[in-house]
């Protein structure tokens, strides 16, 4: 859903009955001292949700303001529903901004009032319309790390399994420093999400080298291969071409699921399987075959009677009979409503350790300086994930990956010294209301790196 409202709204929980009378609105954002929305789409497009927020009278939507939703917006929400959760926000305003992260394409805003408090995040897309509104109970804060005895002590009473990895490349390979990795599962394999796209990246890689595939090559959209969200090609008309370049740069910078599995498609799954092995992964079978992200929501959420008892007890063989027998296209279920369902303890999700994944980003980094591989950087690239200094990390690759119950993210960064670093940290709990908020796993990460050299 492009809207996604928190249970507390839903429930008006985090309202005050005996809360005092709210000052009269008189429209335009307010800003606590100190706080400043960033100056760039996603931060210019929360400034017209406050706007409305803050507005003298109920907001009322014209047309030029549903144009500031992007197509899948508006094809999923209607007007009235849109305008409902506006006026009912509304309501409790005034709201001022109280703080405000995130990282481009998005800006993550704690909005607070005489009556409640939320946190609000906002998405947008390539032409700075909105992609997802999301209003839900403002994620914990937490204090920034003084030190890395308190940085492990944090990732060690995070919920679920969790695992910390900060690792120094030399000559090519990961080597821990700080005592990582730490956590309630260090060096166990643990669910990864989307951070497999970078293995599908080093396989399109190497379908290059090959001559099997150029990065100019034109991809085609199929209702056979759509997936769900994260993306947005899965909502591109079948037909729709993008290049391997574009499709790659999609498949990291928004973690495009469809994208990702038109990659898949073009060199196959037997050489994404090789990747693993390829890429430093200790053992590759875990995850073999190799899911497609469609296959993946067919498998967790599909409803297909006895798919998750196969898949869990199958091996290889029957897992591969297993995808044989999905249907195409992605199954007729709304993504908002799984976030409660974790199905990774199944076996459902993609595996792997930190060391793992350190290893993997080393390989591509090691494929960029082939012909082959040009792009790989600037894909990689195309989305930070963290918040640092420009000058003292002037390079940074990452991939996160999510899923109900699950958080987790790998970065690859350059100091100012060319001197390589990575650090992944991974989670994953039983309860999805339990999981470690993204703003946690960033900050930890950022902190890490902080620290690092």
């Amino acid at each position: 859903m492009a809207l996604l409202l928190g249970a507390t709204m839903v429930v008006a929980g985090c309202t005050a009955a005996d809360a005092p009378p709210a000052p009269e609105q008189t429209g335009g954002p307010v800003v606590a001292e100190g706080v400043e929305l960033p100056d760039h789409p996603a931060g210019r497009a929360a400034e017209w949700v406050l706007d409305l927020l803050n507005g003298a009278g109920p907001p009322a939507l014209t047309e030029d303001d549903l144009e500031r939703f992007d197509d899948a917006f508006v094809e999923q929400i209607s007007r009235a529903d849109l305008e409902e959760v506006f006026v009912e926000l509304h309501g409790d305003g005034p709201w001022t901004v109280t703080d405000v992260g995130g990282v481009e394409p998005a800006v993550v805003a704690l909005l607070d009032s005489p009556t409640a408090e939320y946190e609000m995040t906002v998405v947008v897309d390539d032409d700075g319309r909105i992609s997802t509104l999301w209003f839900g109970e403002p994620t914990p804060r937490r204090e920034e790390a003084t030190s890395w005895e308190g940085l492990h002590e944090e990732v060690a009473v995070l919920d679920g399994e969790t695992s910390l990895y900060v690792a120094r490349v030399e000559d090519g390979a990961c080597v821990p420093v700080r005592d990582t990795p730490v956590g309630t599962s260090p060096g166990d394999p643990l669910p990864i999400g989307s951070m497999i796209k970078l293995y599908v990246l080093g396989a399109v890689v190497g379908a290059v080298q090959d001559g099997e595939l150029g990065w100019d090559d034109e991809l085609t959209v199929t209702d056979a291969l759509r997936s769900l969200p994260s993306g947005q090609l899965q909502d591109a008309p079948a037909g729709t071409t993008v290049t391997v370049r574009e499709a790659a740069l999609e498949m990291i910078r928004i973690s495009d699921n469809t994208a990702t599995d038109l990659l898949v498609d073009a060199v196959g799954r037997e050489r994404v399987e090789q990747a693993l092995a390829d890429m430093g992964m200790a053992d590759p079978s875990v995850n073999v075959p190799v899911a497609t992200t469609r296959e993946l929501f067919h498998l967790g959420w599909g409803g297909e009677p006895g798919l998750h008892t196969g898949w869990r007890e199958g091996g290889e063989t029957e897992r591969r009979e297993i995808l044989d027998t999905l249907p195409e296209g992605p199954p007729a279920i709304d993504p908002a409503t799984i976030m409660n369902d974790p199905v990774w303890s199944l076996g459902i999700d993609w595996f792997a350790t930190a060391e793992d994944l350190c290893a993997a980003h080393v390989a591509l980094q090691d494929l960029a300086d082939t012909p082959a591989g040009e792009p790989v950087r600037e894909v990689l690239a195309a989305e930070p994930g963290v918040d640092v200094d420009a000058e003292l990390w002037p390079y940074v690759g990452f991939k996160g990956g999510s899923a109900p119950g699950t958080m987790g993210g790998a970065w690859y960064a350059e100091d100012a010294d060319g001197q390589g670093w990575v650090v992944v940290f991974q989670s994953a709990s039983l309860a999805a209301a339990r999981a470690v908020p993204g703003p946690t796993m960033v900050g930890v990460a950022q902190d890490a790196l902080r620290l690092a050299p």
